[in-house]
């Protein structure tokens, strides 16, 4: 089958890197696939997938960090033209403006099987909030199939589709390395040392960590913060944490896409976001052996499993984080028993050969 994979970008994100884990793993092995995108985006993740799949493989519309809307109308034509002339059976998704200017073109296609990949339950943005989900909604017609990156999205997602025949299927942007590094000693250190990753914006409540932070040191225990990841929030949190007395206690490593290999000798592992997809970050953190205390939203409803590979929160509060870190500092067989209970069951759910079979289910039984 030849598939078209059309995605906004190549940014260092959890959609735009699970594109790369999916090709490493071998999830379109047996079909032509060709990626097109608006723009290279930041990092050198385009030409890790270049050099993955072959550079003839890899179009870009523009050389930029940032699509424009003249990059935007440049790339309508682009793929009209790639579909009359390589005639693709499929086309995929991938990310809100992917998804809006791959179903207007769809529209010229109608024998070409459209298939939009869900990454996130809110079609919004900050240049365009309120726009994303009433426009794609009436779009979705034209969409024939749906991917998921998880459950919870798949069903949050439902509201943004017209009616109509469809099929569905969850395909996780996470794949299990059992080779990969992992935590192997759980004594606590001095002070704690807690790990957080993401892509710093507002959603992901890291403001609510540092106030864990601060929360903790009033409270009589040493603890330090390692920041793993960037984003439009990055002074806004390095000042909070100053304003806050904390300054050296917070640490901003940036992007690293490796980021739990550093994070293995970290005591404990923190996601308090308001919404998720898949999580993968939560994932990989679990996959490293870090205990794990995070917000039951999204993939991690399905992943997460309370008192046995993680403790999870009802709601992302720093009181109710504070609370749980004082459990984890305490015990450290509760400790060592959830990090090696959730290194077990990423291994045992996301492996390899598990993708794979996936692939088969997903992309080898006809449309």
């Amino acid at each position: 089958m030849r598939i078209l994979y059309f995605i906004n970008g190549f940014d260092p994100g959890g959609a735009e890197h699970g594109l790369l884990t999916l090709l490493q793993a071998g999830f379109f092995s047996g079909h032509e696939l060709k990626i097109l995108a608006f723009c290279r985006g930041r990092g050198a993740l385009a030409d890790e997938i270049a050099a993955k799949i072959g550079e003839h493989n890899v179009i870009l519309t523009s050389q930029s960090e940032e699509p424009s809307l003249r990059t935007f109308v440049g790339t309508f034509f682009v793929m009209l033209r790639l579909i009359r002339e390589w005639r693709p059976d499929m086309v995929a998704l991938s990310l809100k403006q992917a998804n809006l200017l791959g179903r207007l073109v769809a529209m010229f296609a109608p024998r070409l099987h459209c298939v939009s990949f869900e990454h996130t339950t809110r079609y919004r943005s900050r240049r365009a909030a309120g726009i994303y989900g009433p426009v794609l909604k009436a779009l979705s017609w034209r969409v024939d199939e749906i991917w998921a990156d998880c459950e919870s999205t798949l069903q949050e997602t439902q509201a943004y589709f017209l009616p109509r025949r469809r099929r569905s299927h969850i395909v996780p942007l996470f794949c299990a390395d059992e080779a990969s590094s992992h935590k192997r000693d759980y004594a606590l250190h001095t002070p704690v040392r807690l790990a957080a990753a993401g892509r710093l914006i507002a959603l992901k409540n890291f403001d609510r960590l540092i106030e864990a932070i601060r929360m903790l040191q009033d409270r009589g225990v040493s603890a330090s913060l390692d920041l793993y990841g960037d984003g439009p929030e990055r002074q806004a949190l390095s000042r909070k944490a100053d304003e806050l007395g904390i300054g050296d206690r917070v640490h901003f490593h940036g992007y690293v896409a490796c980021w739990s290999e550093l994070a293995c000798d970290r005591d404990m592992f923190i996601n308090l976001s308001d919404t998720e997809g898949f999580c993968i970050v939560v994932a990989e953190a679990m996959l490293a052996g870090l205990p794990i205390i995070a917000t039951d939203v999204g993939g991690i409803r399905d992943y997460g499993k309370h008192g046995e590979n993680m403790l999870k929160l009802t709601v992302p509060s720093a009181e109710m984080a504070v609370t749980q870190v004082l459990v984890l500092a305490g015990d450290e067989t509760l400790r060592k028993e959830i990090g090696i209970q959730a290194r077990h069951d990423m291994l045992e759910a996301y492996s390899q050969d598990a993708l794979r079979v996936r692939a088969t289910a997903v992309l080898g039984g006809g449309m």
